[in-house]
C-alpha cells in the first residue's frame, strides 16, 4: 500500500479549514476582514509549499 502524499493532505485540510473560517464569518460567528485573513492565507500557502519541498520523492 502506498503512503498518502503529505502535501496533498495538508493542502486539502488547509482549504477545508479556510472554508470553515469563511463560513463562520458569513454566519456572523466571526468578524473577519482582509487584514486578519491575509496572514492566515499566507501561512497556509507557505506551509503547503514547505511540506511539498520537504516531501520525499520516489523517482517516479
Amino acid at each position: 500500500m502506498r503512503r498518502p502524499d503529505l502535501a496533498t493532505l495538508i493542502s486539502g485540510l488547509a482549504i477545508a479549514l479556510l472554508g470553515t473560517v469563511l463560513l463562520l464569518d458569513q454566519a456572523g460567528q466571526l468578524s473577519l476582514d482582509f487584514g486578519s485573513l491575509a496572514p492566515l492565507v499566507l501561512c497556509v500557502v507557505g506551509l503547503v509549499l514547505l511540506v511539498g519541498g520537504l516531501a520525499k520523492r520516489d523517482g517516479a
